[in-house]
């Protein structure tokens, strides 16, 4: 039976450095079933509801932080994340990144992951099969030089931006306009940077689009200042 969710998990480096701690990020992706050739747009529905990740983690991988969704620590060395619905032909992304102890060279078993959900009209929960993700291990200095694969680091920065948003909010509740003006404005740099080193369009649209917020709240800020 075709599963109405399709998962891709991608690490953001193939290798890490073995002789130390070092910082490691997953991009998890799912893709709801392709509509058919002869559906319209307005057809697309939800194809999945209640859809659930649960991610065990080694004992040399320590959770750090995740980006794009709320995580739940579950029973035992475990994350539960809870990831709502999905369309036919909508794709999703959340980051996990993670702390990995020093170890010998190798490839280990770093995670276990397994998607549950339930179809638009079912209350029956499906299981897709667990998944093992390795992490491969090596003393080789120049493995420190490495970077974050580009396709990661897109999505990771693309995720970041409703976080930043929402703590600049924060920020400026707290009247620290400057602070949330100058964070705001090294996301945009930062997506900015890499789209113009890229040539990626998704990433010049939402740089474009956070500099215009950004206009926009300190041209507000200012005519609240003048207005006093």
């Amino acid at each position: 039976m075709m599963e109405s969710i399709h998962p891709i998990f991608t690490w953001g480096q193939d290798r890490i450095f073995a002789g130390g701690n070092r910082d490691v990020v997953l991009l998890v992706e799912w893709k709801g079933n392709m509509p058919s050739e002869n559906s319209r747009p307005s057809s697309h529905k939800v194809v999945a509801r209640d859809i659930e990740l649960r991610v065990w983690l080694e004992p040399h991988v320590t959770f750090k932080r995740c980006y794009g969704c709320e995580m739940e620590a579950g029973e035992g060395n475990s994350l539960l994340l809870k990831l709502g619905k999905i369309k036919t032909g909508q794709r999703k992304f959340v980051g996990l990144e993670f702390t990995t102890s020093s170890s010998v060279a190798g490839k280990y078993e770093a995670l276990s992951l397994q998607w549950k959900y339930k179809k638009p009209t079912v209350e029956r929960v499906r299981e897709l099969p667990v998944k093992v993700l390795e992490l491969e291990y090596a003393h080789h200095t120049r493995i420190l030089n490495d970077t974050c694969c580009f396709y990661v680091e897109k999505h990771l920065e693309l995720l970041k931006t409703a976080e930043k948003v929402e703590e600049a909010a924060a920020l400026r509740n707290k009247g620290q306009h400057s602070e949330a003006h100058e964070m705001l404005n090294r996301h945009a740099d930062k997506m900015l940077l890499l789209a113009v080193r890229s040539g990626d369009p998704l990433l010049l649209k939402e740089a474009e689009l956070l500099y215009k917020q950004i206009g926009f709240e300190h041209q507000q800020r200012s005519k609240g200042v003048g207005g006093i």
